[in-house]
């Protein structure tokens, strides 16, 4: 007879492949197993290659009129509480993967093999610079700013004029002014006015990715309003490039609740509608960053259950190579990109 924690999780299982799906239980299972998951066989499990059944099986259920119904319910969460599920767990934590120098948590930019996670985040900050196209006193805010990352960077560039950002996150907003001293506000940016506009510039890494489809809209006409003529807008995030509904939506909620990545047409169609002129688009590869964030997390696996327990551990240890398996698959890209508001 399987003991009182074996039945419990396949209890478990069962309720989530009938809910959710394969993807989703499997996933959620490995996040509850009562021990480390093991560093090589966990990255193995989940990028090895699928039978065509198997991959047949995970993509079509749920339904699309079940996962459409499933997103309705999860999207009346509001923005707040799924970023403090996702980030507000241990600034400690997350410094035992990132990049030492500014804590990046986006797509870095590895130019060789040889690269280090903290060059490939400078490679990755400077191109954000160049794109930015600054004189050195431009009013600058950045949406979703995390830790500061890119704020610190741009001061440590030089930059004189004003910077601001925004961020939902607690213990990020804690960190960026105790630690950094930045002028960084706990503010929405999806829900909340863009405050003290207008910007010369307008930056979000990795940001976007939280606005939900029905969002858009509204955000980018915000940005639009907030920017001087002329101004420029310029993101980095990765939007889904074939289906708005596929399954691997659904399996994201254990790590990002309430969030819905948009079409990449869905982006330039919108932001276009608007007004703004698509100067720059480019894509870039983030399974490199993903790995290096996967083996430091796994180089200390002991300082990080004792800083967050075992559970989260088993959680980034899963969300890692999903990660990268979504980007592999193709169902999504990371882009840079530049907006820039006509002049009149």
């Amino acid at each position: 007879m399987p003991n009182t924690l074996d039945v419990k999780q396949f209890t478990q299982f069962t309720s989530d492949l009938i809910s959710f799906g394969l993807l989703y239980a499997i996933a959620n299972y490995r996040i509850h197993t009562p021990e480390p998951l093991d560093r090589d066989a966990n990255w193995k499990y989940w990028t090895q290659p699928r039978s065509g059944f198997w991959e047949w099986c995970a993509r079509v259920y749920p339904l699309e009129a079940q996962r459409e119904s499933y997103f309705d319910d999860m999207l009346n969460r509001d923005h707040a509480s799924g970023i403090e599920a996702h980030y507000d767990i241990s600034n400690d934590f997350y410094a035992l993967f990132l990049d030492e120098q500014y804590r990046f948590y986006s797509c870095a930019e590895f130019q060789c093999e040889k690269d280090t996670l903290e060059e490939a985040q400078h490679h990755k900050a400077k191109y954000l610079l160049a794109l930015l196209n600054l004189k050195g006193s431009e009013s600058i805010l950045d949406l979703g700013c995390g830790w500061g990352s890119m704020l610190k960077f741009l001061q440590d560039s030089g930059h004189q004029g004003k910077l601001s950002g925004y961020t939902l996150s607690k213990e990020q907003l804690i960190y960026a002014h105790q630690r950094l001293g930045l002028n960084i506000s706990l503010k929405n940016f999806i829900m909340d006015a863009l405050e003290d506009s207008p910007y010369d510039r307008i930056l979000s890494v990795g940001a976007l990715e939280h606005v939900r489809p029905g969002e858009l809209r509204r955000v980018y006409q915000k940005i639009y309003d907030a920017l001087v003529p002329g101004g420029k807008a310029v993101h980095q995030f990765f939007s889904l490039n074939y289906h708005p509904l596929q399954t691997s939506m659904v399996m994201i909620q254990l790590f990002f609740p309430g969030s819905l990545l948009s079409m990449h047409e869905t982006h330039l169609q919108i932001a276009e509608d608007i007004g703004f002129r698509i100067i720059h688009d480019s894509i870039h590869d983030y399974q490199p960053t993903i790995r290096a964030w996967y083996e430091r997390l796994a180089n200390h696996q002991e300082k990080a259950i004792e800083l967050v327990g075992l559970e989260i551990y088993n959680r980034y240890m899963t969300f890692f190579p999903i990660a990268w398996l979504f980007f592999e698959q193709d169902e999504a890209a990371l882009h840079r990109i530049v907006m820039e508001k006509l002049a009149t």
